[in-house]
């Protein structure tokens, strides 16, 4: 599961989001280096107020190969 619920509060919301970019870079390379199908949960919530927003924004955020036959979210 990719979030960043705690760590948005510790290094802020921006931090946050930069660091979960990496490291989603990272288990691609990784998947794709040992021949795993990578399938990735993001929790990102589904309101506003939870930290969700327009579910075509966190699809265009994702790092490439990291959306590709399906995405999960939360709502």
């Amino acid at each position: 599961m990719i979030d960043f619920s705690d760590s948005g509060k510790d290094a802020g919301r921006l931090s946050a989001v930069w660091e979960l970019y990496k490291a989603q870079e990272e288990l691609v390379k990784v998947a794709k280096q040992y021949g795993v199908k990578l399938n990735m949960f993001h929790g990102r919530g589904g309101i506003v107020g939870r930290g969700g927003g327009p579910t075509h924004l966190a699809i265009l955020s994702k790092p490439p190969d990291t959306v590709n036959d399906s995405l999960r979210v939360t709502v």
